[in-house]
């Protein structure tokens, strides 16, 4: 018994002078850094594993974010990779810099207001990322996680739409390949993060004689800009344009039976007919003496958003947007009878009717079951 505590006691000696020797240099300093069984692996004073490795002549460490043996070891091959490949760290922009110069940059292979898209992320990015309790668009792109861009995005996500948090991750996407092409990264770690499927919406949207509601309430607010706010909105129902579509239209877009648009999508340009409601609201314009040379803007207005918004509020109307003015076109084609692959190319849509199908499937059943019902035996 007294030969087993002594040979305890002895072992217990080696083992805290072990440890002494690991946190202590040959000089008698103490150590930050202490090996482990496994290379390029080391252990911080403070229990934290770090990835060492020597690129470019220089010593680069990366936290690993782990106290865990096991976890440090399955994370290294991967930081690893990044940090070799990662030839000019040294050179690379904060996160915040690198997200707004891929914002800014001038790429062909994108539209204006695709840009201009880009940067209104980039803006609101940067917001988020100042209220959260460490700003990381202030730290090099080097050092920021996939754990802390997924921080950042989940805070996003709770302040914007879907579509617009999928922009942001494209966004980002983009800054890291411009980033790995310039050797500061060597990982693209947005691409682990998952898009947002939006959420599909129905659109019972409002009837006819609602939408005539609509435009004469706003019409009644008697204010400088009520009628070509009002004009505005039809404008949008009545022919089924993107926003961003119906902006740039112009008198001389204007035909006989149809209007030329240049879609917000591709730079194509497409016909679209004028039904007779859109042929009215032309005619009233003209009547009204408005602006009508060859270069004279339709719309008169950036948008009715506001006005369409408060419109509905006054009336008791579910809130609408003004693309809901785009489903309305959609919706009142497909009672006429339209079929979806025409409806499609009004829309300005490349795929034949299959996105139609998505979106206003639900209205063709409805209808097709109205009709049957008109059926007699």
């Amino acid at each position: 018994m007294h030969t087993l505590l002594a040979t305890n006691h002895k072992t217990m000696q080696q083992k805290a002078k072990n440890t002494q020797d690991k946190w202590t240099s040959k000089n008698g300093k103490p150590k930050v850094f202490a090996k482990s069984r496994v290379d390029c692996l080391l252990l911080h004073r403070g229990g934290q594993y770090y990835a060492s490795v020597k690129v470019g002549g220089k010593i680069i460490r990366r936290a690993l974010d782990t106290t865990d043996f096991n976890t440090a070891n399955n994370r290294l091959a991967g930081v690893l990779a990044e940090m070799r490949g990662a030839a000019n760290t040294r050179e690379a922009r904060s996160l915040g810099e690198s997200i707004t110069k891929e914002s800014e940059r001038e790429d062909p292979s994108i539209k204006a207001n695709t840009r201009h898209y880009y940067q209104q992320i980039s803006k609101a990015l940067a917001k988020v990322a100042g209220s959260m309790p460490e700003n990381i668009f202030a730290r090099s792109i080097t050092k920021v996680t996939l754990a802390d861009l997924r921080n950042l995005m989940d805070a996003y996500a709770a302040s914007t739409s879907p579509t617009r948090y999928n922009g942001a991750l494209a966004l980002l996407r983009r800054t890291y390949e411009r980033s790995i092409e310039a050797g500061h990264v060597a990982t693209n770690h947005p691409l682990k993060l998952d898009r947002v499927k939006p959420e599909k919406r129905k659109h019972d949207l409002p009837t006819a004689s609602a939408f005539a509601s609509i435009v004469k309430d706003i019409l009644a607010q008697k204010k400088t800009h009520s009628k070509a706010t009002a004009a505005a909105v039809e404008f949008l129902a009545y022919t089924g344009l993107r926003i961003s579509e119906a902006q740039g239209v112009q008198w001389r877009d204007i035909k006989d039976d149809h209007l030329v648009v240049r879609t917000a999508k591709n730079d194509d340009l497409r016909t679209v007919p004028l039904i007779p409601a859109a042929e009215s609201l032309l005619s009233r314009l003209r009547a009204a003496e408005v602006p009508t040379g060859a270069n004279d803007p339709v719309m008169l207005i950036k948008s009715p958003r506001i006005a369409l918004a408060r419109a509905c509020d006054r009336l008791g109307i579910d809130h609408m947007r003004v693309h809901d003015l785009r489903h309305i076109f959609a919706t009142r084609c497909i009672e006429a009878g339209v079929d979806l692959p025409t409806l499609a190319s009004w829309l300005g849509h490349k795929d034949g009717g299959v996105l139609a199908a998505q979106v206003y499937g639900h209205l063709c059943k409805k209808h097709s079951n109205a009709m049957a019902r008109k059926v007699m035996a």
